[in-house]
């Protein structure tokens, strides 16, 4: 294996080492709200939906996730009294999802508490690296999606 390959394994190791440790920070400090991480992104998700509500389908997309696991989460989050779901008058086959007023209430105190858990973590790093990190990992994103990218066995 070239040094540039060893170099790109590591590089994807050590993303996927960061996230699965906010993953674990996040699910830590929202517990006391009842939410996992990936709950407060089907939250954020919902509160996308503008005012008529977010359609599963459109969530799922934007998750990158199931429908069903949308179904799951929205399930959870309704029993919770976060969400509520009504027909969709576009489809009567559907439903929008929409925040209550507990439910924006959450979202707005764990979207408080994730900012702190992130100026936290980057205490004491000087804003020069983290703005060369955050350019590295954009342009990492962007490579990775890139259609161009093909690799040949």
């Amino acid at each position: 294996m070239s040094d540039r390959s060893e170099i790109a394994l590591q590089l994807a190791a050590a993303v996927a080492a960061a996230q699965a440790a906010l993953e674990r920070s996040a699910d830590r400090a929202f517990r006391m709200y009842g939410l996992s991480h990936r709950a407060h992104l089907v939250l954020s998700a919902v509160d996308q939906g503008g005012g008529d509500g977010a359609r599963p389908k459109d969530m799922a997309e934007q998750l990158s996730i199931s429908r069903a696991a949308v179904t799951t989460f929205v399930q959870r989050l309704e029993a919770k009294g976060l969400v509520e779901t009504t027909p969709d008058s576009d489809d009567y086959r559907g439903v929008r999802v929409a925040l209550t007023r507990r439910g924006l209430d959450v979202l707005l105190r764990v979207g408080q508490l994730e900012r702190r858990l992130a100026a936290r973590a980057i205490e004491g790093l000087p804003a020069s690296a983290i703005a060369r990190a955050t350019s590295l990992m954009e342009d990492f994103r962007r490579r990775l999606d890139a259609k161009e990218i093909r690799v040949v066995p």
